[in-house]
């Protein structure tokens, strides 16, 4: 079994670097979630005891610290969960160096005897900083010391791993281990961030993976091993497209982020997603077709794709002006993906969301101790669009000083972190979005005239939803869609008498109200066609006549009729307010 089972994990990495999807593996904490990753199309597992700590509920620090007993957690978890549910999966095993209870090769003689296939570093070394770093190594626990230990693996004939959380630990990994695989870790793995921070957790990410894997290059003189991505800001499949896109990682691994969903199904829904998502740019192509969530034909709306689509080819500058609502930041993500620069970061900023004293912080960075509670160096905004797009949502509402500072920016191609002193190039294409008229600010005087010219290359309007009715079904077409998607719901149209209200409408939220009046309607409804109960134009309009069926009005009359005209048990049948009922009564006269 450990013949057949190295033979099979050794094509699996000898592949990956060709493979057109990624190599995914998963990191199980139970027999359960193993199994269940397995029947998702996962092709090997790799066993930590961090897995223990992880399905137990609490966190899995602990498991980075070099207990003696390591090594006897990571083998009892084989034995006991892992081999009973998947006895012919190829198995990677963690292994500590100078584990005080097993000498090295009788542990690799017990790994064989079970048909672990491969032994990566673990716990790491690397995971640990500062003066406890330096502690550990002063105990004999160092990445060279891990190096030796998968030198020594790979001669007793396992398939090596190299987990690394540092550049200069996958160095030494990669050219003097010689290890089959390196794995690059990038920190924590973070869940129910803030969209806009996840997204800068997600660039942080990419920028470490594509130094590591330079200096990796550099040091294998070009033969560099099979790469992995494990950890950081990236743990949804769609994270993973992003990844792929910006970098020539061959794959990754998953652990907390399929063990957050303890069902089976969801779990196996999720490795499929992981391996589905191709490594080749097929998707950005998709996007150059058809830009994915701007929706609607009428004429205002036509137009204004072609704009689109002229304007996206040339590196310019573009300002989106519109209503809230009406859909800037989706007009922006197509530009960026029609763009040249559609590999790279798209990175969104709401300058009205910034604190005056945070925004040149937030836009450029700042260095460790440059202002109270800078403890560590952070990347501005700047920096993470760099090759790529940057995307300033409400510009109209920065501060003077902050339009100073982001002119400088841009005429200067080049920014200086609070408290650095060093010139940063940055090459990043920039557009803006308002629901002002920047003209007219720059008339009023509160929007700097040099500023605006430097933006404002290219102004592309968004028209209201009020002046393009004909665009509100092909919406609802494309929201029930992902209200499918997203909530489980069955619904796939709506009733003629919902979508002629919905058209009564003076749509004062835009396409934003029209999004969530859909969703409400699927969460409340039950069914294929949504009546929409619950949404009453906010303008007098006239009943729908001639061959149109009335259909809720004809459900009403039925639900009266069912409990007698007894109006509070008519409301609870319909998940509707009496108030709400009563307006229903006299809008149908019954």
């Amino acid at each position: 079994m450990f013949t057949e089972n190295v033979s099979r994990l050794r094509r699996l990495a000898e592949e990956a670097r060709l493979a057109e999807k990624p190599l995914v593996f998963s990191i199980p904490g139970s027999g359960l979630s193993a199994i269940s990753a397995i029947e998702g199309g996962i092709p090997f597992l790799v066993v930590l005891n961090s897995g223990i700590y992880r399905i137990s509920g609490v966190t899995s620090h602990a498991s980075f610290l070099p207990f003696g007993n390591a090594n006897n957690q990571t083998e009892a978890l084989i034995r006991s969960q892992i081999l009973p549910r998947c006895p012919r999966t190829p198995l990677v095993a963690g292994m500590l160096v100078g584990d005080p209870s097993c000498p090295e090769r009788e542990r690799f003689g017990r790994l064989k005897a079970l048909g672990v296939a491969g032994i990566i570093n673990w716990p790491a070394v690397s995971m640990n900083q500062g003066h406890f770093l330096e502690a550990l190594r002063r105990r004999g626990f160092s990445e060279e010391r891990e190096a030796a230990m998968l030198r020594e693996a790979k001669r007793a004939g396992f398939v090596t791993f190299g987990f690394s959380a540092s550049i200069d630990s996958a160095e030494l990994f990669a050219a003097e281990a010689g290890v089959d695989v390196l794995i690059i870790n990038v920190g924590w793995t973070f869940h129910g961030s803030e969209p806009l921070e996840k997204q800068d957790r997600v660039q942080y990410a990419i920028r470490h993976v594509n130094q590591t894997l330079e200096a990796v290059h550099a040091a294998t003189r070009g033969k560099r091993p099979t790469c992995l991505f494990y950890g950081g800001g990236i743990n949804t499949a769609q994270d993973t497209l992003q990844l792929y896109q910006q970098t020539s990682i061959d794959g990754l691994g998953v652990g907390s982020a399929l063990e957050y969903f303890p069902v089976k199904d969801l779990m196996q829904g999720l490795s499929r997603e992981f391996l589905e998502i191709s490594k080749k740019k097929t998707l950005i192509q998709e996007i150059r077709e058809s830009p994915s969530d701007v929706v609607g034909s009428s004429q205002a709306m036509l137009e204004l794709y072609q704009r689109v689509r002229r304007v996206a080819a040339y590196d310019v500058n573009v300002c989106i002006e519109g209503e809230s609502g009406a859909g800037k930041e989706v007009i922006a993500t197509s530009l960026h993906g029609l763009s040249r620069r559609s590999m790279g970061p798209f990175i969104t900023i709401n300058c009205g969301a910034i604190p005056e004293t945070l925004i040149e912080s937030e836009l450029f960075g700042h260095e460790r101790g440059a202002f109270t509670g800078a403890l560590e160096r952070r990347l501005g905004k700047f920096e993470l669009a760099n090759h790529g797009t940057l995307f300033l949502d409400e510009v109209a509402e920065l501060s003077p000083k902050a339009q100073v500072s982001l002119l400088r920016a841009i005429q200067q191609k080049e920014i200086v972190r609070v408290g650095g002193r060093k010139n940063i190039s940055v090459d990043i294409r920039i557009i803006t979005a308002t629901n002002r008229c920047l003209k007219e600010l720059v008339s009023q005087g509160t929007f700097r005239a040099d500023l605006f010219y430097r933006l404002n290359t290219i102004t592309l309007y968004i028209p209201p939803l009020r002046e393009r009715v004909r665009d509100i079904e092909a919406l609802v077409n494309h929201f029930l869609k992902k209200c499918r998607q997203t909530l489980g719901c069955t619904a796939t149209s709506i009733s003629k008498d919902f979508l002629h209200r919905l058209k009564q409408h003076s749509w004062p939220g835009n396409v934003r109200e029209l999004q969530q009046i859909i969703a409400e309607a699927a969460i409340m409804e039950d069914g294929d066609i949504l009546m929409g109960y619950t949404f009453c134009p906010d303008s007098r309009s006239s009943l729908p006549n001639g061959d149109e069926t009335d259909d809720a009005a004809l459900k009403l009359r039925e639900t009266l009729a069912r409990t007698n005209g007894n109006k509070a048990q008519c409301a609870r049948l319909l998940g509707v307010s009496r108030k709400t009922l009563y307006q229903w009564i006299r809008k149908y006269g019954l």
